[in-house]
């Protein structure tokens, strides 16, 4: 990223830069180079004349004779090489300074020199080099600006990597030294690091492109006419950027109020993740599973939310079951006791724990069991633990599952009442009695 934002500052000069530069007279003539033809006139100049063809002092290509063009490529040339030779020297110098503490901030710190220290070197190598070619004001002029631009280019490099290496030193050091309560604390100060840290680059970034543009008589014109115009200017820009504004605000305000911090569990539009990412404009929820869903920073402060670890990540967590009503409860309660102390895999904290009769229907008790855990991912697996054994130990209790009941009645016909003489037959024996449907 920085790379990419040190090119694209680099090339944002190449038009200014070509206006800067003469191509010859109005005539069509090659422009006379004062500097060079004093050059000429030395010993040195001499010298030179004696090294090189003439063509080179007699064809000039723009505002520079070709011989100039020979020196600046090769001033060029050995300003890479000796701004790689010399950052090569000042690294491990620092190195063996840094070897000496036994903090690794600083280590960490000479290694984001490399790469900005490298073009800074050469930047200034080319500016003190070019000195000896005597180029025209207006090719001076163009080796200045683009020094300037390489310089101030680097510098914003290098504090870019500067600003997230302090970010990420605070950040390890907040979350050794964290412990029990205060990891809810080093969460807030994370968020604030991370949101600190982005409104740091932007500035950066801008003020850099800035003293880089501001080099050009044409940019500087343009701010001129801005600021003269400043009043319009400002109400169309303000109502066009109302909502880009608005959500940078918010990323700020959200950063110092803390509603939420990153490694929340939270529930936002009925999606249950923790936060994973906090931007100026946006924040990243990392669903359950594995989805990610990305929130304008105007929702958390527009709408309601809701976030389970904000004070502390413990959490309690139910597990309902619907039992027969005979079921014993005393016999659950100590079932499920014995679940969270030898099934329970750690998912337990050990704080709470309980079984309740919160509801009954003509069919069926509802029994709750609360449980306690450190996070609400491990409540999560503990209820459906917890959920899983009291239904199999309830299967194999008599009067464990719900069972249904009905009640019915069996009446039976009236008997028909006969004389008894009738119910003897031969010999004296007493008859059956047999009942007759009315």
């Amino acid at each position: 990223m920085t790379r990419a934002f040190l090119l694209l500052l680099l090339l944002s000069c190449l038009p200014s830069l070509a206006l800067e530069v003469g191509v010859g007279t109005s005539d069509g003539e090659p422009a006379a180079v004062p500097g060079s033809l004093a050059l000429l006139s030395s010993e040195q100049g001499e010298a030179l004349r004696a090294a090189l063809p003439s063509f080179f002092f007699t064809r000039p290509v723009g505002a520079m004779e070709l011989w100039q063009w020979l020196g600046l490529a090769l001033v060029m040339g050995m300003g890479w090489l000796a701004g790689r030779a010399l950052e090569g020297v000042a690294l491990r110098i620092a190195v063996r300074a840094s070897g000496l503490t036994r903090s690794g901030w600083d280590d960490q710190l000479v290694a984001s020199g490399l790469g900005p220290l490298r073009y800074l070197l050469f930047a200034v190598t080319v500016a003190l080099g070019s000195l000896a070619l005597r180029l025209p004001p207006e090719a001076r002029h163009v080796v200045d600006v683009g020094a300037r631009s390489v310089v101030i280019a680097t510098v914003a490099w290098f504090l870019l990597r500067f600003v997230k290496l302090a970010s990420r030193f605070v950040e390890q050091t907040v979350a050794k030294e964290a412990s029990g309560a205060d990891v809810a604390r080093a969460r807030g100060l994370r968020t604030q690091l991370a949101v600190l840290r982005r409104v740091a680059e932007v500035v950066v970034v801008l003020v850099s492109a800035s003293l880089v543009l501001l080099q050009f008589e044409a940019v500087r014109n343009v701010g001129v006419s801005l600021l003269a115009s400043a009043g319009l200017a400002g109400l169309v820009i303000g109502l066009a950027a109302q909502k880009s504004i608005s959500t940078l605000l918010a990323g700020i305000q959200l950063s110092i109020t803390q509603p939420m911090r990153i490694g929340d569990t939270v529930i936002v539009e009925g999606e249950w993740g923790w936060v994973e990412e906090i931007t100026l404009t946006y924040v990243v929820v990392k669903v359950w599973d594995l989805r990610r869903l990305v929130v304008p920073m105007s929702h958390f402060l527009e709408k309601p939310f809701q976030n389970w670890s904000k004070v502390a990540p413990d959490i309690l967590g139910t597990a309902e079951v619907y039992v027969d009503f005979r079921t014993d409860v005393s016999a659950v309660r100590a079932e499920l006791k014995r679940v969270l102390e030898q099934e329970s895999q750690g998912l337990w904290d050990g704080k709470v724990h309980g079984l309740q009769v919160t509801d009954c229907t003509e069919r069926t008790m509802k029994l709750r069991a609360l449980v306690s855990a450190s996070d609400a991912g491990k409540a999560f697996d503990l209820r459906c633990l917890v959920r899983e054994k009291l239904i199999a130990w309830l299967q194999r209790q008599p009067h464990g599952l719900p069972l249904t009941r009905a009640e019915a009645s069996l009446e039976l016909p009236a008997a028909r009442e006969v004389p008894l003489s009738d119910t003897r037959g031969a010999g004296g024996n007493v008859l059956a009695v047999r009942p007759t449907s009315s």
